[in-house]
């Protein structure tokens, strides 16, 4: 038997020449196994034939014997590959826990430990998984000689018991999932297993990647929407930038077109091999002391977000005056600039909700000591009522630093009452001398202390007492892993830090206002309870414009309902022609916000020009008027879990010819919405992809009969091309300057025929039924009549 905690246990097996394991005999650039670097000599155990199991209720506990394996690189000729050399009989059991939570989810535990043993990090505030399994789910487990089944009313997962492999089976006897086990003799790819090197555990575990298979969220991935074929860090970063892999919010939850939804409920460090260590396998790895994750079996991807949902939250609707037109920059420096743009939004015919004030509304910018400047911004109270009454909403920024700038009293009682994270020697934390870069003299608040949370959340209830609507939760991503926290690990908290973060904002909101926003930037799995999020610090460029409506694809297949981002970008400053192309794709977002840096460097629309003015004024008209529409598909995507940014692969999940579409989307269930991503000297033409059945252009109301094809659009810088899906209804309201919190009467019903349809309407205050049979329409739950226009059998 071996023991895998020997330290020194490569040194001891037989015949074995340790020096050929250094990589640095070797030219090639092989990476080692996920988390350990090249040539360490990593121990794997793996489990194999079942010792024994039980049965209780909906849980099935199985103690595998296992066998381990020395990770090593050996030389053939000219090429240097990873190879698993099996050392026989390990002493540890394999401990597998699986628990059906429902007919159509099942969660995986595995450990080296009894999991009743296992210690659990200490709860906070709230958590990733909220959800709990069904009472009295009909559960059956038949054993043969080879394997262990377990029956659901939906699904049947099967065990073998000789060499440890599960899959699992819908209803037709179809395998939708299985696990993988690897070839010991090209070890790309590494299986069910852990290791311990050093003062690391890791857990791995690999799925059967098809070759007809797409994967698909993981998260706000700005390089590319399908993740097949790609290798991705779950950790938290500032993505600077809309087209690098970096992102403020990875989600470890993803959706298999083989009909499964995979989420791994950890918040430390994992790291995914999709398709590229292997081709033929989806692997994943996490440093944590178990294994724990979710399958879900749809089998469509609208069924996975749901059920997903009911494990991880689903998100409130945000308040009416959300959804229309933010205007910032960063910043305004006074109230003087913030009412003279107030002035010029309502005198040039332009509507807008919210004015948000970036870090200058402090005493001094970017202290963050959440008190208005006395010069710059007095009488805090007595202004955001004067703008209310004009129609706008006011939003403040704030981060989860606090800098020891002048006399700044939230950095002196922090510091007394210990609610910033410190250094194992009980300083304040703080980066090594030699470290380059901004702000790392701020302290930074432990939010996994129950009093910095309580503290800090009755600073944000004052500022909303004092009429403040919305607060922006700037940062989050980025907290040390090596920082000490009060009630939990570094490793743990980097991750899920912004989910803290955002709870206690969004609550301390909600229980003053009784609306649930907040503008966050970072997240993690759950975050979605806690609306809303926006895309970060894109660049002024096209490959910015084209990243972000990449991350807005990626994260709606991760849960997340509502997002916005930056129009015109965030970092440099935009061409008219870009400021208007990302103006168009903002507007058909679920939420709109104007925002760049530099106090100068304006996003109102009049800085680009008479052209640019007036193409703004008509998108930014055109959604006021759409209100109706886009608040009760926003109402749905509460309770259904689809985002109201919809790739097409979850309402065309059968057509391949969408799995990779990443630059047009469904804009709730009746549009679909083709953003111009590059210049018109670059391209005079669009093409875009219209899914089998009958489509409108939106603007001419032309009729398309499509067999699933792709069509050229000519390009102009006044539109883009839209187009409604036969057997929808587009009501509209009136037009306005502000929402003033509300959707009010439907004015205009259009109605895109087809033979029979219904269209069901809820705003909250206001609900009808549109009932289409045999061509003829009934409107239903009104007591009033709004003008109805027809196209398709007949013509309003």
């Amino acid at each position: 038997m071996i023991d895998i905690d020997s330290s020194d246990f490569p040194q001891k097996i037989d015949n074995q020449n340790t020096s050929t394991l250094n990589h640095n005999n070797f030219s090639s650039d092989l990476r080692g196994p996920t988390f350990f670097k090249e040539g360490e000599n990593v121990v794997f155990v793996r489990p194999f034939s079942i010792n024994s199991y039980t049965v209780d209720k909906n849980r099935i506990s199985l103690a595998c014997k296992t066998k381990g394996f020395l990770h090593r690189t050996v030389q053939t000729h000219e090429t240097s590959m990873h190879q698993m050399k099996e050392l026989g009989d390990a002493s540890e059991i394999f401990y597998i826990d699986i628990e059906i939570w429902s007919s159509d989810v099942f969660r995986i535990k595995y450990c080296k430990s009894p999991l009743l043993e296992v210690k659990q990090p200490q709860k906070l505030r709230t958590s990733m998984l909220i959800g709990q399994p069904e009472e009295n789910i009909k559960m059956a487990v038949n054993e043969d000689d080879k394997t262990i089944q377990v029956m659901t009313d939906d699904i049947t997962l099967q065990i073998n018991k000789e060499v440890f492999c599960m899959k699992a089976y819908d209803k037709k006897g179809e395998i939708f999932w299985e696990q993988v086990r690897s070839d010991l003799f090209t070890s790309d790819i590494l299986d069910i297993s852990f290791a311990k090197h050093r003062d690391r555990t890791c857990y791995f575990e690999s799925f059967q990647l098809e070759n007809q298979d797409e994967i698909y969220g993981l998260g706000e991935r700005f390089d590319h929407v399908t993740r097949k074929g790609k290798k991705v860090d779950f950790w938290n970063k500032d993505a600077i930038g809309t087209s690098n892999p970096r992102t403020y919010i990875n989600v470890p939850f993803l959706i298999s077109t083989q009909g499964y939804g995979l989420f791994v409920n950890s918040s430390c460090r994992t790291e995914w091999e999709i398709g590229t260590m292997d081709a033929s396998a989806l692997g994943f790895a996490v440093e944590d002391d178990l294994m724990d994750y979710f399958v879900i079996y749809g089998p469509t991807p609208k069924e996975i977000l749901y059920k997903y949902c009911q494990l991880t939250g689903f998100s409130p609707t945000p308040p009416v005056w959300s959804f229309g037109l933010w205007m910032s920059r960063n910043s305004y420096l006074s109230w003087d600039v913030v009412f003279e743009v107030a002035d010029e939004l309502r005198k040039r015919d332009i509507p807008c909700d919210v004015l948000h004030l970036d870090p200058a509304w402090f005493t001094e910018d970017w202290n963050c000591d959440l008190k208005f400047s006395p010069e710059r911004f007095p009488n805090p109270e007595e202004n955001i009522r004067k703008l209310k009454e004009k129609g706008f909403r006011i939003s403040l920024w704030q981060y989860n630093f606090v800098p020891p700038k002048g006399n700044n009293e939230n950095y002196l009682e922090g510091v007394k009452k210990g609610y910033f994270s410190t250094m194992p020697n009980g300083k304040l934390f703080s980066y090594p001398e030699e470290t380059i870069g901004m702000w790392l003299d701020d302290a930074i608040i432990d939010f996994s202390n129950p009093e910095a949370c309580d503290w800090y959340a009755e600073q944000i209830k004052g500022l909303i007492r004092k009429g403040a609507a919305a607060i922006k939760t700037d940062f989050g991503e980025g907290i040390p892993e090596n920082a000490i926290y009060k009630n939990i690990e570094g490793r743990r908290f980097h991750n899920l830090y912004s989910l803290i973060y955002n709870s206690l904002i969004s609550d301390a909101i909600y229980e003053v206002k009784g609306e649930r926003i907040v503008w966050g930037r970072s997240g993690t799995a759950g975050s979605q309870r806690y609306p809303l999020h926006w895309g970060g610090d894109s660049q002024c460029n096209w490959n910015g414009l084209s990243g972000t409506v990449r991350g807005a694809l990626s994260i709606g297949l991760s849960g997340f309902p509502f997002y916005s981002h930056d129009i015109g970008g965030f970092i440099g400053k935009p061409t008219p022609e870009l400021y208007i192309r990302w103006a168009q794709f903002g507007f058909f977002s679920s939420h709109s916000r104007c925002h760049g840096a530099g106090n100068h460097n304006s996003r109102e629309p009049w800085t680009y020009g008479e052209e640019a003015e007036n193409i703004f004024r008509k998108f930014a008209k055109l959604k006021y008027r759409l209100m109706p529409y886009i608040y009760n598909e926003a109402r749905k995507s509460s309770k259904t879990a689809l985002p109201m940014v919809r790739a097409l692969i979850i309402e065309y999940p059968e057509d391949r010819n969408v799995m990779h579409i990443d630059d047009q989307y469904m804009f709730g269930d009746s549009l679909l919405i083709a953003p111009i991503l590059s210049p018109i000297e670059k391209s005079k033409t669009r093409k875009l992809y219209l899914p089998k059945g009958k489509w409108f252009d939106y603007w001419t109301k032309e009729e398309y009969e499509s067999r699933g094809e792709w069509i050229e659009k000519k390009v102009d810088l006044q539109t883009i091309p839209i187009y409604v899906k036969a057997g929808s209804v587009i009501p509209y309201g009136a037009e306005k300057q502000t929402t003033n919190n509300e959707i009010g009467q439907i004015e205009l019903l259009e109605l895109y025929m087809e033979d029979d349809f219904s269209f069901n309407y809820d705003d909250g205050i206001t609900s009808f039924k549109v009932i289409v049979d045999h061509s003829n329409p009934t409107v239903e739950g009104l007591d009033y009549s709004p003008k109805i226009i027809i196209y398709g059998k007949e013509r309003g």
